[in-house]
C-alpha cells in the first residue's frame, strides 16, 4: 500500500464501515511489521507459523487456512477479542505468502487437505464447520450432511450441537476426522454456553486445544 493510500488508524474514511477499517488497518500494519517466521508443519502454504518479533520477544502462533477474514487464526490477544477474523501477525503471514510463485493463486484457490476436518470459523458469529478432505468416505459424508449445514458453509446448526461428540466418536476409525486445536477456550465455551447441560459442557472440553496440539482422533501431532 503506497503512503498516498495509507489509512489512518485515527480517522475512519467515510466510505469504508468500521469493521472494514479495522481489518485494512491490520492488513496495513502487518506488511509493514520487521518480524520473523517459521513454518511448524509440512505443507509449504497451509500450515502452522510461528511469528515472532525480534524487538520485543513476543511470538504467536499462526493458522493459514485461506485468504479471507476468517479463515484463519492467531494466538494473539488483538485477534482473540477484535472478532475480525484477522490480524497483523495473519496478515505478515498473508503477505510473505503472497510474494512466493504460485502464493496468490494457491490462497485463492484455498485450503484442500486430504483429511476431513472439524474447526472454528473466526470474525463476527464463530461457527463449528466441517471440511470434507479429498479423500472424504462418502459414509462419512453422508453422516456429516445430517449435522453441517451446506447452505452456510457447511456450519453446525445450532440445534445440532450436542450430537457432534457423537459424530466425533462415530468416525473415530476407520474413518477419522481432524478436530483443529485452535478453537480457543473461550470460543467454544461461547458457542457452547448452558449451564444446564453436561453433555455440552462435556463437549467445549473435549474440542479445547491441548498445550497447541493438533488433535487427530486416534493420536496426537505436536505443533510446537
Amino acid at each position: 500500500m503506497s503512503r498516498k493510500t495509507k489509512l489512518s488508524h485515527l480517522r475512519r474514511p467515510a466510505h469504508l464501515a468500521p469493521e472494514v477499517w479495522q481489518r485494512q488497518l491490520r492488513r496495513q500494519f502487518g506488511r509493514e511489521q520487521k518480524l520473523r517466521i517459521e513454518n511448524l508443519g509440512d505443507e509449504p502454504i497451509f500450515s502452522e507459523y510461528r511469528v515472532s518479533n525480534p524487538k520485543s520477544g513476543g511470538a504467536y502462533r499462526v493458522a493459514i487456512r485461506g485468504m479471507h477474514p476468517g479463515d484463519n487464526f492467531c494466538a494473539c490477544p488483538d485477534f482473540a477479542t477484535n472478532d475480525l477474523g484477522t490480524c497483523k501477525h495473519i496478515e505478515f503471514v498473508l503477505a510473505r505468502i503472497e510474494r512466493r510463485p504460485g502464493g496468490v493463486r494457491a490462497l485463492r484457490r484455498g485450503f484442500r487437505p486430504r483429511y476431513s476436518e472439524i474447526y472454528l470459523r473466526y470474525g463476527g458469529e464463530r461457527q463449528v464447520l466441517f471440511r470434507a478432505g479429498s479423500s472424504c468416505p462418502p459414509d462419512l459424508a453422508r453422516k456429516a450432511k445430517t449435522l453441517f449445514d451446506a447452505g452456510s458453509a457447511n456450519a453446525l446448526a445450532s440445534s445440532k450441537y450436542l450430537e457432534l461428540d457423537g459424530f466425533i466418536r462415530s468416525n473415530e476409525k476407520p474413518q477419522p476426522v481432524q478436530v483443529a486445536s485452535d478453537t480457543d477456550t473461550p470460543a467454544m465455551t461461547s458457542l457452547f454456553q448452558n449451564p444446564e447441560s453436561l453433555a455440552t459442557a462435556a463437549l467445549s472440553r473435549r474440542l479445547r486445544p491441548r498445550r497447541q496440539h493438533w488433535r487427530v482422533l486416534g493420536c496426537r501431532r505436536s505443533v510446537r
